[in-house]
């Protein structure tokens, strides 16, 4: 009998499985009503003058517009918008394709997400399941599941933890 080799492929989401940034796609323009050039000036400005992280920085910023249109963010809210983020070509397909390119050549083939965008929108998406484990952006939710402060916030600098994680079998 055969061992499988464990090997991973580690995708970033935005721009990479799916055009632009999750956000842009819905829930920025239909729930938040706001433009994606507007809501990313309003995020640039604020990082700027506070020298803040561009993820932290936001993250905030989907916070105060649920709260200035008084609609909030819920789990739930972020999930159905990720529902609706469009892939590219071949997305869909492509993780039963390698995996089975992998499986003839006795890999065990595991697939990861490392994402500044939000896990939340990763969750609602077709592919969710396709992943052993998202690591992304999120919120910390109270007692009525509204998103209140980001919880976790990755930026380029931090993805390597995750990497090192993965290669350590670090859930």
């Amino acid at each position: 009998m055969t061992t499988l080799l464990r090997t991973a492929i580690v995708y970033d989401f935005d721009g990479t499985l799916a055009p632009g940034n999750m956000q842009e796609h819905s829930l920025l323009p239909e729930y938040l009503r706001i433009t994606p050039e507007e809501f990313w000036k309003r995020v640039g400005e604020d990082k700027k003058k506070a020298d803040a992280d561009q993820i932290l920085t936001y993250l905030r910023h989907l916070l105060l517009r649920a709260s200035e249109i008084g609609k909030p963010i819920t789990r739930e809210v972020l999930r159905e918008h990720g529902a609706r983020v469009p892939f590219f070509e071949g997305v869909t397909t492509w993780f039963d394709r390698i995996d089975e390119h992998a499986r003839a050549r006795n890999l065990a083939l595991e697939h990861y997400v490392i994402s500044s965008g939000n896990e939340e929108m990763i969750e609602g998406t077709s592919i969710f399941p396709k992943f052993r484990r998202v690591f992304a952006s999120k919120y910390f939710y109270d007692a009525e599941n509204v998103a209140r402060w980001p919880a976790v916030a990755i930026n380029y600098t931090t993805k390597t933890q995750y990497l090192f994680r993965i290669n350590k079998g670090i859930d």
